[in-house]
């Protein structure tokens, strides 16, 4: 059973005090104050964003470590192009991207630990993080400081279901879980395909009428413009998400969401019923939800979308992001930056 979080805003910071390594709620809750020490980061990232092809984990990264650049800290990113084509390195500040791609236009470990190794010559890496499987373990294992984080989109959960068959299987023998795998990778490749304005789910959506318009992916410089032209944001997947980054972008718009009731979205994004509405991933329980918003009508949504903005600028900008992802690493590199508040925190 999901327990609602109260709601959290700018004026009602949660009160904590002690080692951040025993917080049990996201660190981005509490107010961190500037630190003198700058670091030296690594990071292996799969993708990294060009123009606007689809995807929310490197689109993270990219806002993430652009903050922690201007903050003052060495950024080194090695990942490839998300359009799969060939670009020049990025050396913005202190932020440096190298793609480093094999002929399938995935991150070419050995040419990406050739650029990594000379970078760290002279003054090492405090901390390597590698964004879910970006860093295969035969490498991370040789590293001393490594940060793992895990994004849950389709093909990682696939990585999931191997290693939890490999574990289970010491033997190797890998039996109905593959029949499974072999049926979702089908419907990855149509997923794909439908953010790219093509594929089987883009014609099903265009046969139900006039009503429905087909939008594909957006320019960065269109979202404002398309979440602001809607009343609610509806997000009706049926697969669990990671920090959806598209309830994100309409609560800073100040929109209302309706979105299922998995645990990764009501116990991080949509956390209160008073940002919008949620259903179990059935048709049955999506069209109630639906009936509901009309319902409500748009006094009730103006409301919704109102406590969203406030929520999401409380919780989800790239400052407040950069602010405890630093803190994160400051603790592992140095236990004393473990402790909160500091005298310098907010």
């Amino acid at each position: 059973m999901h327990v609602q979080e109260p709601l959290l805003f700018p004026s009602e910071q949660t009160s904590f005090s002690g080692d951040l390594r025993d917080a049990n709620f996201p660190w981005n809750k509490l107010c961190f104050g500037p630190t003198f020490e700058k670091l030296k980061l690594a990071v292996f990232s799969k993708t990294w964003p060009i123009g606007a092809a689809p995807g929310g984990m490197e689109r993270h990264a990219s806002t993430l470590y652009h903050a922690l650049a201007a903050r003052g800290h060495e950024i080194h990113v090695f990942t490839v192009p998300s359009d799969r084509r060939p670009h020049s390195d990025i050396h913005e500040g202190n932020l440096h991207v190298y793609f480093a791609a094999n002929d399938h236009g995935s991150v070419n470990c050995s040419l990406a630990f050739e650029i990594f190794n000379k970078i760290g010559t002279d003054v090492a890496f405090d901390y390597v993080h590698t964004e879910s499987v970006s860093l295969p373990y035969w490498r991370a294992k040789m590293l001393p400081h490594v940060a793992v984080t895990w994004h849950g989109i389709w093909y990682e959960i696939m990585h999931s279901k191997l290693f939890e068959e490999l574990f289970s299987n010491p033997n190797g023998v890998l039996p109905s879980p593959t029949t499974e795998l072999q049926e979702a990778m089908p419907r990855l490749i149509d997923e794909i395909k439908f953010f790219s304005r093509s594929g089987p789910w883009r014609r099903r959506y265009a046969e139900l009428g006039s009503s429905v318009k087909v939008l594909g992916a957006l320019e960065s410089s269109q979202l404002s413009e398309f979440y602001n032209a809607i009343d609610v944001f509806v997000n009706p997947t049926l697969r669990p998400q990671g920090l959806d980054l598209t309830l994100i972008e309409a609560m800073h718009c100040g929109k209302p969401v309706l979105t299922p009731n998995y645990p990764s979205i009501v116990g991080t994004v949509v956390v209160n019923e008073e940002f919008g509405y949620t259903f179990s991933p059935n048709v049955k329980s999506f069209v109630e939800a639906l009936e509901l918003v009309i319902k409500d009508g748009p006094k009730v949504l103006n409301q919704k979308g109102l406590a969203c903005k406030e929520y999401a600028l409380s919780m989800f900008t790239a400052t407040k992001m950069a602010s405890a992802y630093e803190r994160f690493f400051l603790c592992m590199k140095n236990t004393r930056y473990c402790q909160y508040p500091l005298p310098t925190d907010c």
